[in-house]
């Protein structure tokens, strides 16, 4: 009898957990560029692997995305481009240095989050997407 409570017991913790973890770096939703410049939708990840980013007004595939290796695979005009990301509490930070030439990171936020809030207010934006 204790064996099968302690079974139990064992099987819903490693079930909250799973939970928990699973929840914590799920990455679907709208990102924004928000900065004293602008306050808008540049990144869509749908299903949590892939989506779209908006790049300089043009709209991109993200074909995939490699977590373990903190990785997006962005088709752009035929060509896949790697772009190393890192993901925070609702900050998607790319290192956008292969689409470019250049190394250049750029934080978006996730819409909803707190650091998306904490940057409109920062920014003096009441709204994602809606300007002053």
């Amino acid at each position: 009898m204790k064996k099968k409570v302690l079974g139990l017991l064992l099987l819903f913790f490693s079930a909250f957990l799973l939970v928990a973890c699973s929840s914590k770096n799920d990455m679907s939703g709208e990102y924004y560029l928000i900065n004293e410049y602008f306050n808008e939708l540049r990144v869509t990840i749908t299903n949590d692997n892939s989506g779209s980013i908006d790049v300089d007004g043009t709209d991109y595939a993200i074909a995939e995305i490699y977590k373990d290796k903190q990785q997006l695979v962005v088709n752009a005009n035929g060509r896949n481009y790697v772009v190393p990301y890192t993901y925070e509490d609702g900050v998607l930070t790319l290192t956008e240095d292969s689409m470019y030439g250049s190394s250049a990171e750029v934080s978006y936020y996730k819409k909803d989050s707190k650091a998306c809030k904490e940057a409109l207010k920062k920014n003096g934006y009441k709204a994602v997407g809606k300007y002053k």
